[in-house]
């Protein structure tokens, strides 16, 4: 029985009704289909009644043979889940259906669709299928490893961290356009000869050779950066995409396979494909049942590698024939926005459906987005335009928005959900602050948002401080925070150059942490300078104490460093008993979280290389993938607007609607949103972008017809082209990506939005035009606005008029009365002055914000109650008579909990037998070893024990091998036991090398061939006498147990006796090695040294001690040893009398 699009609507959903559009893509035939749908326009929920319309009328197809591929785990998994559920729903009214509920269709990513295929069938072209992937964090740590150790300057224009930004967003787009590292540098060394025609006599010309020179250069550190992939049996994203396609293209046999398992195909955001995934796709399901949806107008991912005319080209590549029209279809009801946000939206969109001004000879476009049209029952919707006369203005207007809104609760009580969108990053501070001093709860949303929570930064300034003491912007934050006065500052930089004299350095040079670490006596000062104040210093030594305790943690684990970082800085503490932060602990659990993905994912992580990452996030618009938690809809979210898309809420504001910034370009001069869009030089002088000649889609990019003619030198043909035809051109593609992100910002609210610019931005020096989305929404939904009367021109210039939501009284009422619009009069030379003077005239120290203003005022609250209860009378003799109440007994129970924890308890613990590697951590803390006793926690495994493991057993049977004694004649002695301490039961000799990684298994050869040689050279004069020999000696009154490594005894030459050695595989000593690591190896040595003479019976003076360090390789006597850690020591017997009391 054949069932329709309504009758499937019915059984799963009674409470919708498709459109006239969503029924005829539901039931299109099975063939290439593209549906081109609106932003809101209900895709996701079309796409899943396509799925139940085929499975209900073909019944050759089955649940698991229908693919769906999308962009986030995120909308695969959503996809899925709803798809089980509709099929559920469905299977009651078709029995055959019930049959098959236990297969699901696959719901997957189209990364993970190639990973899948370069794991099922690599093997086809010689790949290994037990790979790992390579996360972006450990590409950005493994290039950075490379171009740091690069023995030439890539760039002397570069960081290394900026160098390394360019170089691995040139190989994303050198593998995205189907180039191996070989054939890129043969096409781009052909096309610099193309170049080279230019000549280099101008600017223009000379950053044109030179950014294809630096292309070229880049390629070396790609081909190192391809090598160590390889070696490390990892792949990243790029790699996956092109080892998939090789697949696909040499394999038929795979193209069948899945062509025959998966039938019918969907294809979701396919706008944000690039040209190696459509290569891909169109290869495996070209002429097959696949559909694929999208928007053009959110086609905003260009950065990564998505190519805009992905939709536009999907038939031409994916249908042997010529297409019919029935086979592009429209999804145009928005079911999101109410109409006036439609109509703004809408106008803004215009141009897109239009053919690019340089796509000549086109006459329309194949996929063009349909003019969304409000769905049954939408509200008028309101859409408020301001263009405030400053930056402060502007940040005043929008808290006045979103105070209004929030104040407002929607149809059903909840309160309103409210998003700021910004075109740059570095808005959010200036929002989130703005908001936060108006007592509105805020959160920044994505990774680079989650870098700018204060909470946040306040961890990473004290991790910034322990990997380098000279990062005095990041100790500047952390003195800001602990509110010292103008003069007390001073005063603590005049020490810090006191203190960079003393020890003979620049005092230009000084190191404010100096100051930090060893702060002066209260009421020092300089001399004809302030003092300082006892309350700075106070503060000055906590912070100080913090921070060293920090860096005393380096060398943990990262994820143990921020944790422990946190702990120390008191940053929970701070963000809880802030009253006004809604996201500052869900920020800092989001960062470990961020930090254990990062270190998961990066093979060699170190807290250099995660700062590295972290400033890479900084320094990009877009953010880095990170695995961020849910958003808080309680605070007002702020975020991009790439990070926006396929989000929505109740009321949006757009900020920052100024030209040059949204949309952004990097002219200093802005132009009118009448006037064409500035010129462009895009990939001319971006050394990371591969030239629109070589890219795959460059059909639908600006044509570069190279003009170098008409001019005296060919340099200036050039650069007259460059800033005419053809940067006009580039001008126009660079537009068109801002309009579409406009759009997608313009889509995000339901019933309510605030599109808001200033004609000076931040403290700028001269005036920005209005963004042309700002003036085309304004036209759109105002018409033709007077202009302000006299006494308006005035009071528009007053901050508090826009702060205080009167500028609405000064505005124009739309023509639907929707929305209000005022555009500020251009301000002139002289308000620009008097702007930038009132933004950089600021008190110091800053007056206390909200939060510690309620803080303050509830601590005072508190302190009065204190007093008012201040008597003699004993306190339980007080609450006993308040009666038996549960409130009171908690009360007593935890002021007797308090009175308990003052005490300091004494527990007596008694241990039999020590084992010699617990000796020097009982010498080194005894409260911490006999808490250790009384509750042992199992020590983490580690790589490093099983390689330490394995070698000890060889080094055993090497050294059994080489001596006179059989291995049977090694016996312990009496005493010692099975199954007790690691130390006393010796390593396991059944160790299996097998379950090495490659990398384990190299450093086992190194250490094999260092012990041979180190045995061949410093031990040639001796033979091995004893060996993992076990031993048990009182010191101290303790009996000491464990096994000595190898004793070795004289046979020629100089030197003592005996040797005792104990071999080491992990990291040498050097003259950094903390005292305490030190004194481990030198309890040690003094222990087998006794031992040893106490067994043969001869002076300790007879038996020398080494350890040797084979990794490095390396060895240190005991007097090596001892002479590092330079004071005198105490007998053994002496230091654990005194920690034992006796």
């Amino acid at each position: 029985m054949a069932l329709s699009a309504l009758q499937i609507q019915a059984i799963v959903d009674a409470t919708k009704t498709p459109t006239p559009e969503q029924v005829r893509v539901i039931e299109a035939p099975r063939r290439p289909l593209l549906v081109v749908a609106g932003a809101g326009s209900g895709k996701t929920e079309t796409m899943s009644m396509r799925v139940l319309w085929l499975l209900a009328n073909h019944p050759d197809l089955s649940p698991s043979s229908i693919l769906g591929l999308t962009f986030t785990r995120k909308a695969a998994g959503e996809l899925g889940e709803r798809l089980r559920e509709r099929i559920r729903l469905l299977s009651r009214e078709m029995p055959q259906l019930r049959e098959r509920l236990d297969e699901d269709p696959v719901s997957l990513t189209y990364n993970s669709f190639a990973e899948r295929i370069v794991s099922e069938h690599g093997m086809r072209i010689g790949i290994d299928p037990d790979f790992s992937m390579l996360s972006e964090a450990g590409a950005l740590d493994l290039m950075l490893q490379i171009v740091e150790a690069w023995p030439t300057d890539l760039d002397e224009d570069l960081t290394p961290l900026g160098a390394v930004g360019q170089i691995l967003h040139l190989a994303g787009e050198i593998a995205e356009h189907g180039y191996t590292v070989e054939s890129a540098r043969e096409a781009l060394v052909d096309f610099g000869r193309e170049l080279e025609q230019v000549g280099e006599t101008n600017d223009d010309a000379r950053r044109l050779l030179r950014a294809n020179r630096r292309r070229i250069a880049f390629l070396d550190p790609i081909a190192e950066y391809q090598k160590r992939k390889r070696d490390m049996g990892v792949l990243d994203f790029s790699d996956q995409l092109v080892l998939a396609t090789r697949i696909v293209r040499e394999a038929p046999a795979v193209r069948e396979s899945l062509r025959e398992e998966f039938r019918a195909v969907l294809l979701d955001e396919f706008q944000d494909t690039s040209v190696i995934q459509m290569d891909m796709l169109s290869m495996l399901f070209g002429d097959h049942a696949v559909t694929a949806v999208g928007d053009p107008n959110q086609a905003i991912y260009g950065w990564r590698g998505a190519s805009a005319s992905s939709l536009e080209s999907f038939l031409d590549r994916f249908q042997t024939g010529e297409a019919q029209e029935s086979q592009t279809l429209t999804l145009s009801t928005a079911w999101r926005n109410d109409q006036a946000i439609l109509d703004a939206a809408n106008r803004v969109a215009a141009p897109l459906r239009e053919v690019a001004a340089y796509q000549e000879g086109k006459q329309r476009l194949k996929a063009q987005s349909p003019v969304l049209v409000a769905r049954d029952g939408a509200g008028p919707g309101h859409v408020d335009v301001a263009y405030a006369p400053d930056y402060e203005a502007a940040l005043g207007t929008v808290v006045d928005f979103v105070d209004s809104v929030r104040s407002q609760a929607r149809q059903g009580g909840k309160r309103r959900t409210v998003a700021v969108l910004c075109r740059r990053r570095k808005d959010f501070a200036y929002v989130d602050a703005a908001l936060r001093d108006a007592g509105i709860p805020t959160e920044i949303v994505g990774l680079g948002g989650l870098l700018d929570q204060p909470a946040v930064q306040d961890v990473r300034a004290a991790l910034e401080l322990a990997y380098d003491v000279e990062a005095s912007p990041w100790l500047a934050r952390l003195l800001a925070g602990i509110d010292l006065g103008a003069t007390d500052l001073m005063a603590l930089g005049d020490w810090s150059r006191i203190l960079a004299r003393s020890e003979g350095t620049n005092p230009h040079q000084a190191v404010l942490l100096d100051a930090v670490d060893s702060p002066p006596e209260p009421g020092w000062a300089a001399e004809g300078r302030p003092a300082i104040s006892e309350e700075a210093v106070r503060r000055v030594r906590l912070l100080g104490e913090r921070l060293r305790q920090v860096r005393e943690g380096v060398g943990r684990s990262v994820t143990g460093q921020v944790e422990r970082a946190i702990l120390i800085m008191g940053t929970l503490d701070d963000v809880i008993a802030d009253p006004l932060s809604m996201g500052g602990r869900a920020a800092l659990d989001e960062f470990i979280a961020v930090t254990a993905a990062y270190e998961k994912d990066t093979p060699g992580a170190s807290l250099g290389s995660f700062l590295a990452y972290l400033r890479m996030a900084d320094e990009r618009e877009d953010g880095l993938e990170a695995p961020l938690g849910e958003p808080d809809p309680r605070a007002v979210q702020i975020m991009t607007v790439h990070a926006s898309k396929g989000l929505e809420w109740d009321c949006v504001v757009v900020f920052g609607l100024s030209d040059g910034i949204f949309p952004s370009h990097d002219k200093r001069k802005t132009v009118s949103w009448l006037d064409e869009p500035p010129i462009a030089t895009a990939w001319l002088t971006d050394a990371s972008a591969l030239p629109h000649p070589l890219r795959g889609d460059r059909a639908d990019l600006p044509p570069f017809l190279l003009d170098v003619e008409g001019e005296s030198k060919p340099s200036a043909a050039y650069s007259k082209w460059v800033k005419g035809h053809y940067g006009r051109a580039l001008g126009v593609h660079a537009e068109r990506e801002e309009r579409r992100l406009a759009y997608v910002a313009m889509t995000r609210a339901r019933s309510i939005q605030l599109l808001v610019g200033s004609w000076i931005y931040r403290t700028g020096s001269s005036s920005r035009q209005p963004s042309r989305y700002l003036m085309e929404a304004r036209a759109q939904l105002f018409g033709d606005a007077p202009d302000l009367v006299d006494d308006s021109l005035v009071r528009v210039g007053d901050r508090g008029v826009w702060a205080r939501g009167d500028w609405r009284s000064l505005g124009v009422e739309s023509v639907s009365g929707a929305g209000v619009c005022l555009i500020a009069p251009e301000p002139g030379d002289e308000d620009i002055v008097d702007s930038a003077a009132g933004a950089t005239s600021v008190s110091f120290p800053q007056e206390a914000g909200p939060s510690r203003q309620r803080v303050a005022a509830a601590a005072q609250a508190v302190e009065v109650q204190i007093r008012d209860l201040a008597q003699d009378q004993d306190v339980y003799e007080a609450l006993a008579q308040l009666g038996d109440d549960p409130a009171v007994r908690d009360t007593v129970a935890l002021i007797e909990e308090y009175h308990l924890g003052l005490e300091t308890p004494v527990v007596d613990l008694w241990a039999e037998r020590v084992p010699a590697t617990s000796v020097s951590a009982l010498l080194q803390d005894a409260d911490e070893f006999a808490r250790d006793m009384r509750r042992p926690m199992p020590a983490r495994p580690s790589s490093f024990s099983a390689l330490g493991t394995v070698f000890h057993a060889w080094v055993e049977r090497e050294l059994h091998l080489a001596s006179a004694d059989p291995a049977s004649e090694i016996t312990a002695s009496p005493g010692v036991g099975a199954g007790e301490d690691a130390a006393l039961a010796g390593g396991d000799d059944g160790a299996d090398e097998a379950l090495l990684t490659d990398g384990e298994r190299e450093r086992l050869e190194r250490l094999r061939a260092n012990f041979r040689a180190f045995v061949a050279n410093e031990l040639s004069d001796y033979r091995a006498v004893a060996i993992e020999e076990a031993f048990s000696v009182e010191v101290g009154g303790v009996s000491v147990q464990g096994r000595i490594d190898a004793v070795f005894e004289r046979v020629s030459g100089d030197g003592p006796r005996y040797l005792v050695v104990d071999w080491k595989s992990g990291r040498p000593v050097t003259a950094t090695t903390k005292p305490e690591k030190v004194a481990y190896f030198v309890t040690q040595l003094r222990l087998y040294q006794r031992a040893w003479a106490t067994r043969m019976g001869v002076d300790a003076s007879e038996v020398g001690a080494m350890v040797a360090f084979l990794a490095g390789p390396s060895h240190y006597t005991l007097e090596n040893l001892e002479d590092m850690l330079g004071s005198g020591t105490a007998s053994l017997d002496e230091a654990l009398r005194g920690v034992l009391g006796f």
